[in-house]
């Protein structure tokens, strides 16, 4: 029978999405993870078996949270589809805000950085998809029609596809104003081709 951890792995993988988010993950070690967690490195290893390993799990966990935040962003009562994408982009940008320095978003930047990894690729797509399809539901919800309309599949990926552009620009530094500028636009255009769709 298994031994039970003398630690709590989601507390572990915590603190290991903040090293990877700020350090990246080549510049973050098994050394830096044992101090920010107070877990020695042999328990790590145990864990997880290598730090790429450990990497992948607390990768899943942050890619899950991100869809969450998706799903939260667009969950409501929306006056029509210009609405939803309004609030979802808004989301986006209150999230950027929200966070303690630009780091962006740990997705993006393990892209930029990890991104000939087919493991990294292969969550990542899956992330993107399902965020595409949760902002799919709520634009037919609100457009009237079927989520696997081209243009309601075109329009949420357009979205979603603003809204990783948002977080990078809120990372080198573009005023609100300016966000507002590009998520005020894509909104208004989303609104626009499904009511000509309808």
């Amino acid at each position: 029978m298994p031994r039970a951890r003398a630690f709590d792995e989601d507390a572990v993988l915590d603190a290991a999405i903040e090293l990877f988010w700020v350090r990246g993950y080549r510049g973050t070690s098994v050394g830096d993870l044992s101090a920010a967690t107070g877990v020695a490195n042999g328990s790590l290893y145990q864990a997880w078996g290598s730090k790429w390993e450990l990497f992948l799990a607390a990768f899943r966990r942050y890619c899950a949270r991100r869809v969450d935040l998706v799903t939260a962003a667009v969950t409501g009562h929306h006056a029509d589809a210009t609405d939803a994408a309004a609030h979802f982009l808004d989301a986006i940008i209150a999230d950027c805000r929200a966070q303690p320095d630009q780091r962006g978003c740990l997705m993006i930047n393990t892209m930029s950085e990890l991104g000939t990894s087919p493991e990294v690729a292969r969550i990542s797509n899956a992330t993107v998809a399902r965020m595409d399809a949760i902002v799919a539901d709520e634009l037919a919800q609100t457009s009237g029609l079927d989520p696997q309309h081209p243009e309601v599949l075109a329009s949420a990926s357009h979205l979603v596809a603003v809204s990783q552009a948002v977080i990078q620009f809120a990372r080198v530094g573009r005023a609100e104003a300016q966000l507002r500028t590009v998520t005020g636009h894509a909104a208004d255009a989303v609104g626009r081709s499904l009511r000509t769709a309808a």
